[in-house]
């Protein structure tokens, strides 16, 4: 008797939300969802992806410098490594503490560049990628009325909420091609100041 009460109880579940389904669909909701780590991989938005080359390019001569000083680094941390690895040679305190103290010069160099390099960079992203992603927001929204989405979800903010989706939701190369066949607009990089 419980058990026919049981099976009674899931098949009215089901229906009602059978019924919460269909009326969902009746309403018109449509769902996707876009991944927007997408628009920087190599068939992404081609916008995107240039303004990301062109700020590499911007800030190559930072991080060439960056890498100068970590390599000058680990020569002197091999080098006092190797004097200290012969015990039969001694070992001059005075040409030794000189090594440590250039190491510890240069290690502050890096860290004192490496933060005003991440801090110029933060700011350069903001002011060349923005009206991209202005733009892409002002498109995806076009996008999302043109095909009749009521909510689109961004993968990359939500991915770990999301348990399980049907792939024909996500239309993230969809949209890509959509954006990348549009005519240019205004958002453009800014030139470096």
């Amino acid at each position: 008797m419980k058990r026919l009460g049981l099976i009674v109880a899931a098949l009215l579940f089901a229906g009602i939300f059978t019924l919460q389904a269909s009326a969902q669909t009746q309403a018109g909701i449509k769902v996707a969802i876009i991944d927007s780590q997408a628009f920087a991989s190599d068939k992404g938005i081609t916008k995107y992806i240039n303004a990301l080359k062109a700020l590499d390019a911007e800030f190559a001569p930072k991080t060439k410098e960056l890498t100068d000083i970590q390599a000058k680094i680990n020569q002197i941390a091999e080098d006092i490594k190797k004097m200290q690895s012969n015990p039969a040679v001694p070992v001059n305190p005075t040409a030794l503490q000189a090594k440590q103290d250039e190491g510890q010069r240069l290690a502050r160099e890096l860290d004192f560049k490496k933060k005003d390099a991440e801090a110029n960079a933060q700011r350069r992203s903001e002011v060349v990628l923005r009206p991209i992603m202005e733009d892409i927001g002002k498109a995806l929204q076009t996008y999302a009325t043109s095909k009749g989405y009521t909510v689109i979800f961004d993968y990359d903010k939500i991915g770990q909420g999301i348990l399980a989706f049907d792939p024909k939701a996500d239309i993230t190369a969809e949209f890509i091609a959509y954006y990348n066949t549009r005519p240019a607009t205004a958002a453009t990089a800014a030139a470096p100041k």
